[in-house]
């Protein structure tokens, strides 16, 4: 019986681990998100409303992205899509993203670095706590 709960101990102390490594890979994967998000948009003009901008035949600008009025779901779905798609076309450019981000940026830098610290220490409160 003792063995049993000696390799029951080990197994939870594997699960922790688990845990607190897909949630640290999960806060990497959101902050570079983020970070291209921010490189995108302020460099190559990604998602801004002047470059969504037309006139009308009265000479009044509207945002095209809700030209058909659709509904929240499918606009929120789509930015969501553009998102993510945005932190894989970013990729390539993961210098000048990171650069970008510690001139212009350095309290989202940090905002991720605090976060991956606390998943980080609340991996080892678990693991004292088991």
């Amino acid at each position: 019986m003792c063995a049993t709960r000696r390799g029951g101990k080990q197994e939870e102390e594997t699960s922790t681990a688990k845990v607190i490594v897909m949630l640290m890979l999960a806060i990497a994967c959101f902050g570079w998100a983020f970070l291209a998000a921010a490189y995108a948009h302020e460099k190559e003009g990604w998602r801004q409303a002047s470059t969504n901008l037309v006139e009308d035949q009265d000479g009044v600008q509207y945002d095209q992205r809700f030209e058909d009025g659709g509904s929240i779901v499918r606009q929120s779905r789509s930015s969501l899509w553009d998102f993510i798609g945005n932190a894989f076309r970013q990729i390539p450019n993961v210098f000048g993203v990171l650069a970008f981000s510690f001139q212009n940026r350095l309290w989202l830098v940090i905002l991720i670095l605090c976060l991956e610290a606390g998943a980080l220490g609340l991996g080892y409160a678990m693991s004292k706590i088991d």
